[in-house]
């Protein structure tokens, strides 16, 4: 089963309708479903979902946002957050 984080923003939906031409059965997941930055949550998504792919799409693209309230969110969910994805990845392999 494939696995798109990030699902709802602009790479994210871009894969889904590449997937959905190609008939390719996903589960897309987005801060709603899954937040990036809990590592509990990550895992559970992967122990329910198990996926055999994995197309990291989550991402804070707020440049300037992140100016403006600091680095915070930005390293955690680019940072922290990929790190989360990563490491389930690898544990679920």
């Amino acid at each position: 089963m494939i696995l798109i984080t990030g699902a709802n923003g602009q790479l994210g939906t871009e894969l889904r309708y590449l997937l959905d031409e190609r008939n390719e059965e996903y589960v897309a997941v987005d801060v709603a479903e899954m937040d990036i930055t809990d590592a509990e949550m990550v895992e559970k998504v992967f122990e329910e979902v198990k996926p055999t792919l994995v197309y990291h799409c989550a991402a804070y693209t707020a440049v300037d946002a992140a100016e403006d309230e600091g680095k915070e969110l930005d390293f955690a969910i680019n940072v922290t957050g990929t790190e989360n994805v990563a490491k389930a990845s690898e544990k679920h392999g």
